[in-house]
């Protein structure tokens, strides 16, 4: 149980990072079409913490997602090296998940998938997939909000040449009036960048806020600092205030539906 409370606050580190590095990329000339996909792993790493520390959820359940997270980055152990032999990295991740499994049994966890060759083991349900739990820890009475975020900041969208063709701007400049050829160029304005890149603050303060419950430290600083900051992505973004997740303004507590 100690070890699934502490847990979180290595990827609320990360988190932290990666908003600091946004914060670099928004500044540097050259940033802005990296600065969505650090947003997305902003919000990819928020969700961790996130749902393991629903509150409500009681310890059992809480070290039962802990564990399946644990399952979930050692089986990727097992696999970095796929198609070289045993390794002393991959023999150390199969020992430790059959010590979990081990353990997890003996207290009697429901243990499933546990010889499938790709997808790690897992006790009890599954655990939901980030596609899912997305819409949820942005905006969950606004569900299209979370997964647009996920999927502006997808490596599949801005490695392609429709997520490149966001950052163009036709501009009246002919190059071959015969051809009708016209120039474009590159650059995104502070609205559609704010709006684009969302999801990482919202999906932090979802994060901080079940941080601080589960903890009980004292939350006025960090009103203080939700308030800060959603005032000023909803100025930048040019966001109404009725639409930001009535959640951000109030305590941040509501619980994960599942």
């Amino acid at each position: 149980m100690r070890d699934a409370n502490i847990a979180p606050l290595t990827a609320v580190s990360a988190v932290l990072d990666h908003l600091d590095s946004l914060g670099v990329l928004f500044k540097s000339p050259g940033g802005i079409t990296a600065s969505h996909t650090i947003a997305r792993a902003a919000l990819d790493i928020a969700i961790g913490p996130w749902f393991l520390l629903e509150p409500g959820i009681g310890e059992r359940e809480r070290v039962r997602r802990y564990m399946n997270l644990r399952l979930q980055s050692l089986k990727e152990q097992t696999q970095l090296e796929t198609g070289a032999p045993d390794t002393t990295i991959r023999q150390h991740a199969e020992d430790r998940i059959a010590l979990i499994l081990d353990a997890a049994r003996v207290h009697g966890f429901d243990v499933r998938r546990e010889r499938d060759r790709y997808k790690p083991p897992h006790l009890g349900a599954q655990m939901p997939s980030t596609t899912s739990l997305a819409p949820e820890i942005v905006a969950p009475n606004v569900p299209v909000l979370g997964a647009l975020f996920w999927r502006l900041g997808s490596a599949v969208a801005h490695g392609q040449q429709h997520g490149l063709t966001m950052f163009f701007e036709r501009i009246d400049q002919p190059v071959q009036p015969t051809h009708g050829d016209a120039a474009a160029q590159m650059q995104a304005s502070p609205k559609d960048t704010a709006l684009r890149c969302g999801g990482a603050p919202l999906a932090a303060i979802s994060m901080l806020q079940r941080l601080y419950a589960q903890y009980g430290w004292p939350t006025d600083r960090l009103k203080t600092a939700v308030s800060g900051v959603i005032g000023t992505w909803q100025s930048v973004a040019e966001v109404r205030p009725p639409r930001v997740p009535d959640t951000f303004l109030a305590n941040g507590t509501t619980p994960h539906q599942r």
